[in-house]
């Protein structure tokens, strides 16, 4: 890019009114040379593009819940700034990584006064239970780091981040997405890559398991409710783990095992995303739903490595951060080269001057107080608090970077968040950083973020082979087990259900609208009579979940209430099979299993709730037409995914269980229209109606009338419904389907045998073999006719399939509850868990350290 170029006046007023220092500048010209190009409505557009790519990927919500909000302009770092950052980083991890040994062993530190040993075990962060751990469990392993830089232009040290490093997951998402819409006018911008970093990471992994072939790898994360389940689900998708949460993993007898669908499978590496004090309830002090008890016995005992290592969370106490520099010098002999903010003792401020510290507490974390705004609660503080357990911090005067908000350029103040990797003595730090606005620069509570680019010297980085050599002719071994947790099988299962009730209710809904409207045109008892049949059905909840049996309809109605019936189904949530519920239900079963879901599957989702939010502007003015457009939107998009579904997700991962899903869902729905609307007798002219009303819904009434051109009937509708096992859309070809797709289930009963799945399946498809026209004639006396017995049977049959899916393949042990003493004694059912794994079989213990049960107590 020439040095001389004209800019814009939305990028020289800012330049020109711009305190930043010469090297700064420069950067900032730099930036602005490539955006030079573009007027303030472009790069508008970019950032709404931007925002659109984020929601995509997960990263934003429609209704805001999580804040991200990705700036358009990345912000750049010159080599130079870069190597002090990093030469600070790598300095401060082999710093931290002794400290922690240290800290487990020896205890040089504190027997030598470096750190304040009262300070250090009053805090709640300080775990006892680590000092049981080898040294092999202690150390870093993945750590990111906060770092700011000053009005001076020197870089300061706020916060490390040694047990999880949140936010790694949001950066390469930024990355990709920069690239994505910036890339033409951040062409050859020498930007350093971060891939190889990642490729680093997996190394190292494997590198803890190198004796184990094969090794199970899982990302524990809490689930979709933390605000980082987003960037772990992308981690999980883009390193290949499986990603776990505690339900879906147990203790047996030491070692680590996944709840896979078909039994227990080992686990050999955790890659936690949850705080220490919360990994397991069985031996610390705290309660947590997110950890797993007895993980920290089967750590000790080295069946299992957990990355970060437990005791991390140390680094974090005041005792020891505030004390570094100390450290620095007590092992290394030098000063830290990325200060700290200084700190002083609680005593040592004068009132005039709190505006410019914080203060905060040696052992309350959750004590922290702005000497600007919170001055009153300072002063009590200082009164009722022992000072000794208080100090104050220096605060840092931030500098500022663009950001894009309203149209405009408009600065704010920043933090970078660093990432190292230490592994086998050497330290990995990738070449970038997240940026983000601190708290107090937050418009809206929106969290600002951008991508970091560090500029390169010399030509462009080659990419460097993500294996080695000597392996890539080695085409087996990049064949690895694919691990499906019971959970996830239990969630696509519910996806595939809410797909295809959601797919159901549109169709019935438009079918219902275009019957209503018709009714001015065609005014006759016949056609009125099918219409309210209909209605009672759709009211009463019969011809949608959950399937009930209606009461008889009362024919005596008005066609009042027809559209305020379509407005319920649209937006009342009190409807449990209604569009506003199944869409919901679509939305949420989608985000528990995000990580498996391509990327096109996700924009649909996407698309999916953004209509789904528009329900609530629908009201009884909304013409209808515009209710056909909303439902044929809906339509499109429910059929779409169900096509990137099959195209895109593999069986390994779980695509059989939607279809069982979808098929299962479908054949209750269609026993539901034929036994609440055409297997009793009517009059001709009103059967008639009511046929078209069940072949349109099902998308049959064009294959009916080609088939049987020369004779139309209700028996040649059923014929086509329930028994043409060739028909897509049939009764026998969901059962016959359901039957193909269980062949991927795991089979538990003994050879030559059937499963309890394989009788039902066989009862099944043995009715609609047996069954034939003269079967589903309709018996105008009031005795049951062969119809009904067939769709009573079916119905019963289809029932204990879904029972015996859920309590076979979708069990779970119960989740781990805090045990009160009272409630010592109780008798309560275990569930046992038979472990199938060709490594090892895990003992039947119901905790970590008993010794194995007799077959007797197995069996009570």
């Amino acid at each position: 890019m020439s040095e001389d170029f004209t800019m814009p006046e939305w990028l020289s007023s800012y330049i020109n009114s711009s305190t930043a220092a010469d090297e700064s500048k420069r950067l900032l010209n730099t930036l602005f040379s490539r955006l030079s190009g573009l007027n303030s409505d472009e790069v508008s557009f970019r950032a709404n593009e931007i925002r659109r790519l984020m929601r995509n990927s997960g990263f934003a919500d429609i209704d805001e819940r999580q804040n991200w909000q990705l700036d358009p302009l990345p912000m750049l770092i010159s080599s130079q700034d870069w190597d002090v950052i990093s030469r600070g980083i790598e300095q401060r991890v082999l710093l931290l990584n002794k400290v922690l040994l240290d800290l487990n062993t020896d205890r040089q530190t504190l027997t030598s006064g470096v750190f304040s040993t009262g300070h250090l075990m009053r805090h709640p962060y300080y775990l006892a239970e680590s000092h049981t751990l080898t040294s092999l469990n202690n150390g870093l392993f993945l750590s990111a780091f906060d770092i700011a830089q000053d009005v001076n232009g020197e870089y300061f040290m706020l916060n490390d981040h040694c047990q999880f490093p949140r936010g790694l997951g949001l950066l390469l998402e930024n990355r990709i997405v920069a690239r994505r819409v910036m890339s033409e006018e951040f062409a050859e911008c020498g930007v350093q890559r971060i891939a190889g970093f990642f490729e680093q990471l997996q190394h190292a992994i494997d590198q803890e398991t190198a004796a184990i072939n094969d090794p199970r790898i899982v990302i524990l994360c809490r689930g979709p409710d933390d605000q980082y389940y987003s960037e772990q689900a992308y981690l999980a998708t883009y390193m290949g783990y499986t990603l776990v949460r505690s339900a879906d993993l147990t203790v047996r007898k030491g070692q680590v095992w996944l709840k896979a669908l078909d039994g227990l499978r080992k686990v050999d590496v955790i890659l936690r995303w949850i705080e220490d004090r919360f990994l397991d309830s069985l031996e610390q002090v705290d309660y947590s739903a997110f950890g797993i008890p007895g993980l920290i016995h089967a750590v000790r005992t080295q069946n299992v490595v957990l990355l970060n290592p437990l005791g991390n969370g140390a680094i974090q106490i005041p005792a020891i951060k505030n004390n570094l520099h100390r450290a620095a010098e007590f092992f290394n002999g030098e000063p830290l080269l990325l200060r700290q903010q200084e700190t002083f003792p609680a005593d040592s401020i004068m009132q005039s001057d709190w505006p410019g510290f914080e203060l905060m507490s040696y052992v309350d974390p959750e004590l922290k107080l702005d000497g600007d705004k919170d001055a009153d609660t300072i002063a009590n503080t200082l009164q009722t608090v022992a000072l000794p357990d208080l100090f104050w911090r220096k605060k840092v005067e931030l500098s500022h970077t663009p950001f894009w908000h309203d149209a405009g350029l408009i600065s704010k103040p920043v933090i970078m968040r660093c990432y190292a990797l230490y592994s086998q003595g050497q330290v990995f730090i990738l070449p970038s950083a997240m940026c983000f606005t601190p708290k107090a620069a937050r418009i809206d509570g929106k969290t600002e973020i951008k991508d970091t680019w560090v500029e390169t010297i010399g030509p462009p980085q080659e990419r460097v082979p993500s294996i080695p050599k000597s392996l890539q002719s080695d085409a087996d071994l990049a064949l690895v087990e694919g691990l499906l947790p019971s959970r996830t099988a239990e969630n696509l299962f519910w996806l595939g259900c809410a797909v295809e009730r959601s797919e159901n209710v549109i169709r019935l809904v438009r079918v219902f609208i275009d019957k209503f409207t018709e009714l001015a045109i065609y005014p006759d008892e016949a056609h009125k009579n099918a219409l309210l049949r209909f209605k009672t059905g759709l009211e009463q909840q019969a011809l949608i979940y959950p399937y009930l049996t209606p009461d008889t309809p009362n024919l005596g109605d008005s066609e009042v209430g027809f559209k305020e019936l379509v407005i319920s189904l649209l937006k009342d949530n009190a409807f449990a099979g209604g569009l506003y519920s199944s869409i919901n239900m679509v939305v949420q079963s989608a985000l528990q299993v995000r990580e498996l879901l391509s990327y096109d599957s996700l924009r649909i989702i996407e698309s999916l709730e953004e209509e789904h939010h528009e329900f609530s502007t629908i009201t009884e003015q909304t013409p209808t037409h515009r209710l056909q457009s909303t439902l044929d939107k809906l339509i499109g998009l429910t059929m779409a995914f169900n096509g990137s579904i099959q195209d895109s997700l593999s069986k390994s991962n779980g695509a059989f269980m939607i279809e069982i899903g979808r098929r299962l869902e479908r054949s209750k729905q269609l026993v539901s229209m034929v036994q609440n609307l055409l297997q009793f007798p009517l009059p001709e002219a009103e059967q008639q109606n009511v046929l078209e009303i069940v072949l349109v819904a099902q998308v049959s009434a064009i294959t009916h009338r080609r088939r049987y051109r020369a004779f139309q009937s209700i028996e040649t509708g059923l014929e086509l419904l329930l028994l043409d096992a060739e028909y897509p859309r049939s009764l026998a070809h969901q059962i016959q389907k359901i039957t193909e797709l269980c062949e991927s289930l795991p089979v538990s009963a003994k050879p030559g045998f059937l499963s309890t799945t394989e009788k039902i399946l066989l009862q099944l498809k043995a009715s609609f073999a047996l069954a034939d026209r003269q079967t589903l004639n309709i018996n105008t006396n009031q005795t049951p006719s062969g119809l009904v017995s067939l769709l009573k049977s079916v119905t019963s049959q289809l029932q204990k399939f879904s029972e015996m899916m859920q309590t076979q393949y979708f069990s779970h042990t119960k989740p781990a509850s805090q045990l009160h003493w009272s409630g010592i004694g109780t008798a309560s059912v275990q569930i046992v868990e038979k472990p199938i794994d060709e490594k090892a079989t895990a003992p039947l213990a119901s905790a970590p350290d008993a010794s194995s049960p007799n077959e007797s107590e197995v069996k009570k």
